[in-house]
């Protein structure tokens, strides 16, 4: 896990200020970029594994990559440029990928079913999963778009995916997913 943080327009360090964590995982990093209330979080993923189909059958999936401070957070804006990969089963599969405060799980071919698996981004349907990237920017699903996470709240950030799927398969991500939150306390 690769980690650099720097206020908005500057180079000094953040390390002192309230960013959130990033999941060890093999090819995640991210970039934080803030003062202290107002952060843009920058996850960079090479061949992360998100998750495995089991079989010719619908499935939701994801991986937990980030956690929020404790406290109040709000999530404004969500952008991904992201693309999937098999190993060749589900390369013309086009799954619903989305990034939520729960991660997905269950018999499900699309996100929309259970809110807060797509509640920072909203599922968008992909191309494949043969590599092609997918470039979408997201208000948050809540009205007025934005995301309210309170204290007691999850504070945890998932990329999701679901699809009925063609067989059994793994899938990696690759690619950036930024997200705009602010810290109240």
């Amino acid at each position: 896990m690769a980690s650099i943080r720097t206020p908005f327009g500057s180079g000094a360090d953040t390390t002192d200020l309230e960013n959130g964590t990033v999941e060890v995982l093999t090819g995640l990093s991210v970039v934080e970029q803030g003062n202290g209330v107002s952060h843009k979080t920058i996850l960079t993923f090479d061949e992360v594994a998100v998750g495995s189909a089991t079989g010719a059958a619908s499935l939701g999936f994801g991986k937990l990559v980030y956690t929020l401070p404790v406290g109040a957070c709000i999530i404004k804006a969500s952008k991904f440029d992201l693309s999937l990969q098999g190993t060749g089963v589900v390369d013309a599969d086009t799954p619903d990928v989305g990034i939520g405060t729960v991660i997905a799980s269950g018999v499900v071919a699309v996100l929309s079913g259970t809110a807060t698996f797509e509640n920072i981004h909203t599922g968008q349907t992909f191309n494949n999963c043969n590599g092609t990237a997918e470039v979408k920017t997201n208000l948050c699903t809540s009205s007025p778009f934005a995301l309210v996470i309170e204290t007691a709240d999850a504070h945890t950030i998932h990329i999701n995916v679901a699809d009925g799927w063609a067989g059994a398969d793994s899938i990696t991500a690759t690619g950036t997913v930024t997200i705009e939150w602010e810290f109240i306390g």
